[in-house]
């Protein structure tokens, strides 16, 4: 199994976004993504997306890069 975490920095928060993936040679057997919100005040992590669709999450990250925290307003309640 191979873990990827990317961490987005912005001013009060941070998006963590880990990655699961488990390979063999006929391709990706298993996938997982969860996408946090962590305040840097507190620490708290709050779990906003969970996803199996393989990609999804770095487009996640991707968006939240070039356009802000914006891109999460509907997803945190």
């Amino acid at each position: 199994m191979k873990t990827k975490k990317t961490i987005i920095k912005g001013i009060a928060i941070d998006v963590l976004v880990i990655e699961t993936t488990h390979r063999d040679v006929r391709g990706t057997l298993f996938y997982r993504a969860e996408i946090f919100v962590r305040e840097k005040k507190t620490g708290i992590e709050r779990l906003v997306r969970r996803t199996r669709l393989p990609g999804s999450a770095a487009e996640l990250a991707r968006a939240v890069q070039q356009h802000g925290v914006r891109v999460l307003e509907g997803l945190v309640k």
